[in-house]
């Protein structure tokens, strides 16, 4: 202690090896924000990379898309005026083309819809002008805002709604919407089950015996096996050895293999986090130890437990090479009715968008990766809503 002067307080003089400590503490600080800064700012780059290629490719499609001809067509005469002088056979072939079809549907007593209208128009569009060519600038195009953004919608709808295709602007992700859709509900109705019961049987009823921690141990390495061993595993194992074909089934079957180890691992450490004063309270009071697992230990895990479950289900939503290495196809043109049907899911379409030789099909893949950031983005969000209902409602 420093003694001070007259007419002062005494102060305490740190040491140096206390001020030294103090010192490390403020720079271990600085090195852990620098590093949360860059991790940010370097996800904040992909996110902004993925939503510019894909706005930009709707963005481009748009004066280019069929409908927006068929909306000046219908709303704009001098237009329609501009586009009948420079190509004089456009209108005239567009108009012989519905008639046609009007007169087969007449015939078979069928009534053709707006959409069907608009996509005999694209169709015909197409077959006269290349995709890529940004053919409607002959026309001297001058759309509003509105009418852009109407198109961009149809667009985006289009994305959502059509199947695999060689034409970008024709083609979508409506079937491996529905194989990721399956793929993620069997493997759901398959691994969380045996996920939660092995956690709460090696938690609450194994014993510590050399058997179980040798289990233990290897359950803690299969979670950090990389994936593409569980895609050679589902090909020998499901689709070869029980001759399953590749189908839904044997995704679901593979993707299970691949987070039951993580949903094991959550589930153990939220029943290991329940306090050991529930359980032996509920003993005293004479509950078996299914009891005490069923009314005590298992509704205050459960929030840990669902948190697990939901990640381990966004990294089975956005894996690729098991589901290549098993064969899913990267060319469905329907949905999956069934577990035994063929699929695809939306990494695969993405990735066979990416190795496509037209720039195009590149930004079409930043939709889908942005469909698909969107669709992990959810299941996190859910994944902490839960936890939070979850843990509200618990009384200590």
């Amino acid at each position: 202690m420093r003694t001070s002067t007259a007419g002062q307080q005494p102060r305490m003089q740190a040491s140096p090896a206390l001020r030294r400590r103090h010192l490390q503490g403020r720079v271990f600080a600085v090195v852990c924000g620098v590093a949360t800064f860059v991790g940010v700012v370097m996800l904040a780059v992909l996110l902004l990379d993925v939503v510019m290629d894909s706005t930009g490719w709707i963005w481009s499609r748009v004066d280019r898309d069929p409908r927006m001809f068929a909306l000046l067509q219908e709303t704009d005469a001098a237009f329609a005026e501009r586009a009948a002088e420079i190509d004089p056979g456009l209108l005239t072939g567009m108009q012989r083309k519905l008639d046609a079809r009007r007169g087969r549907a007449a015939r078979n007593n069928e009534t053709l819809s707006d959409a069907q209208l608009a996509d005999i128009r694209m169709d015909y569009l197409h077959g006269k002008y290349s995709n890529d060519e940004t053919y409607f600038e002959r026309f001297e195009m001058q759309p509003t805002t509105g009418q852009r953004l109407a198109v961009a919608g149809g667009i985006i709808g289009d994305v959502f709604a059509n199947f695999p295709s060689r034409h970008p602007s024709k083609a979508g992700i409506k079937s491996a919407i529905f194989g990721s859709f399956w793929l993620l509900l069997l493997t759901a109705l398959i691994a969380i089950p045996i996920g939660i019961a092995a956690a709460v049987y090696l938690e609450e009823y194994a014993a510590k015996n050399r058997l179980n921690r040798f289990i233990e141990v290897n359950i803690a390495n299969l979670a950090g096996v990389p994936s593409i061993v569980y895609g050679i595993l589902g090909l020998a194992v499901f689709v070869r050895g029980m001759q399953l074909g590749r189908v839904v089934l044997a995704g679901a079957l593979t993707m299970t293999l691949l987070i039951l180890p993580v949903i094991i691992i959550a589930a153990r450490e939220a029943i290991k986090a329940v306090p050991d004063s529930i359980r032996q309270g509920a003993f005293a009071l004479g509950g078996t130890r299914w009891e005490v697992v069923r009314h005590h230990v298992l509704p205050v895990a459960m929030p840990g437990m669902l948190t697990g479950v939901i990640l381990a289900m966004s990294r089975a939503i956005g894996e690729t090479a098991p589901m290549i290495m098993i064969g899913a196809l990267s060319y469905v043109a329907f949905v999956p009715q069934g577990p035994l049907d063929d699929f695809t899911v939306l990494p695969i379409q993405i990735y066979n968008w990416v190795a496509m030789p037209n720039q195009e099909f590149h930004l079409l893949a930043a939709c889908g990766i942005f469909i698909l950031l969107g669709v992990l983005l959810l299941m996190n969000s859910a994944a902490i809503y839960i936890r939070h209902r979850a843990q509200r409602n618990i009384r200590w």
